[in-house]
């Protein structure tokens, strides 16, 4: 599998301290990233809502009450195809945060000290990025409706309209790994057969146009 082309990748960096956001940004920029920082966890959520970014490079520690460790299962339940690094000073995450059963085991996991080179944080996105998963189905409303996000409807629409793996892969600017498996999770969270003998790109296409899909 090729990496990802970071010309055409998003990724939100979260720390609450200023010199660290600014060695990693300006890394990852310095790589053809683009780049939104963040200093709290609200703030962070917040571009991840809005952003759409690939990845999410965030701190466990950031000195208040809600944690790194809040934010990545927030990202990871709303936004599951979303890359998830995990940035912090403390080899482990007990010694971090004190909820650190909330952590998503697809992160990838860096320590501070030990990033020897700007490679190694490329690379720990783009792992993150090309194997993004999560166990957490999207909410599902009153009446029983899944309930997804402007992201996830954007998939299916495009999915509607006949497009690829290979297309949409282009379109979100990622690998067509990432692609594959957001799509299988997505199907899953969805109730539908992703067996070899079913279809369900198709499943999923008649789902969205019976509107039994609600979108947040």
């Amino acid at each position: 599998m090729s990496a990802p082309d970071a010309r055409h990748l998003r990724v939100v960096v979260a720390d609450d301290d200023a010199f660290t956001i600014s060695l990693v940004a300006g890394a990852l920029e310095s790589s053809g990233y683009a780049v939104t920082t963040a200093t709290t966890v609200e703030e962070a959520f917040h571009h991840v809502a809005t952003g759409d970014p690939h990845a999410l490079v965030s701190d466990l520690n950031f000195g208040t009450t809600r944690t790194g460790a809040d934010l990545l299962a927030k990202v990871a339940h709303e936004f599951p195809w979303i890359g998830l690094v995990v940035l912090t000073s403390h080899r482990s995450p007990e010694l971090a945060v004190p909820n650190p059963q909330l952590i998503p085991d697809s992160v990838v996991y860096l320590v501070k000290s030990k990033l020897g080179a700007i490679d190694e944080l490329r690379g720990a996105v783009e792992r993150a990025i090309s194997g993004a998963t999560s166990d957490v189905e999207p909410p599902i409303d009153d009446e029983g409706i899944p309930v997804v996000t402007a992201a996830q409807a954007e998939v299916l629409r495009m999915l509607a309209e006949g497009a690829s793996t290979k297309a949409l892969a282009d379109h979100r600017g990622t690998s067509v790994r990432a692609v594959e498996t957001m799509l299988h999770r997505l199907f899953d969270a969805l109730g539908i057969d992703t067996s070899d003998a079913a279809n369900p790109r198709v499943a999923a296409v008649r789902m969205w146009q019976r509107g039994d899909i609600r979108v947040r």
